[in-house]
């Protein structure tokens, strides 16, 4: 089972993807948690970078470090039976690069030719305003950390969502975040353990 935890900078995507992993590892299940961009040299690249490179630049390498992922981690996890949870996965790509003019329905081809679909996407709805507030605590802003580019890209977080997708407004204290996203994994678990044979 594939699950992708989505939102823009600052919505608490790390800490409820390690909050399901340890909810999953108590009910038996062995879990991986992944985040992108990786480390691959692509990835490498992207989160250096000083300052912003081309939209058609950035796309690529988000997907040339996805491919990777998807080869060295994503596909021998989900083979060998483990949970795979992507803090952050290509929807962030569809959010972001079409924020910069990018067709999304372009990137989202793009990116299903070479990445497993989402069982569960959970997107963490946060506004801009207090995201930023919580990413200036983590310390410094990357390029990517800019008000009114981010109030866009979670405008298309939300727009492009699709039937795999749940909205958690991210803005609540966190227990009542967590307990939220709790109640939805349990539910997919259970849903999944009927279905099956």
């Amino acid at each position: 089972m594939l699950i992708a935890i989505e939102g823009i900078d600052g919505a608490g995507k790390t800490t409820v993807s390690h909050f399901i992993a340890e909810l999953l590892r108590e009910k038996g299940f062995d879990v991986v948690v992944l985040k992108e961009p990786g480390n691959s040299r692509y990835g490498i690249k992207i989160k250096n970078s000083e300052k912003r490179l081309s939209p058609e630049e950035e796309l690529e390498l988000f997907i040339l470090d996805r491919k990777e992922d998807v080869r060295e981690n994503i596909l021998p996890a989900l083979h060998s039976g483990k949970i795979v949870i992507m803090d952050r996965y290509y929807y962030s790509n569809i959010a972001y690069q079409s924020a910069r003019g990018i067709d999304w329905e372009y990137i989202k081809r793009e990116n299903e030719k070479i990445a497993p679909k989402p069982d569960l996407t959970i997107i963490l709805d946060v506004d801009a305003e207090q995201a930023l507030k919580r990413v200036k605590k983590r310390g410094k802003l990357t390029p990517f950390e800019d008000l009114e580019y981010l109030k866009k890209v979670r405008e298309n977080f939300l727009k492009y969502a699709d039937s795999t997708t749940v909205v958690i407004d991210a803005s609540k204290p966190l227990d009542e975040v967590k307990r939220e996203v709790e109640r939805i994994i349990c539910s997919l678990i259970k849903d999944r353990l009927q279905a099956e044979p």
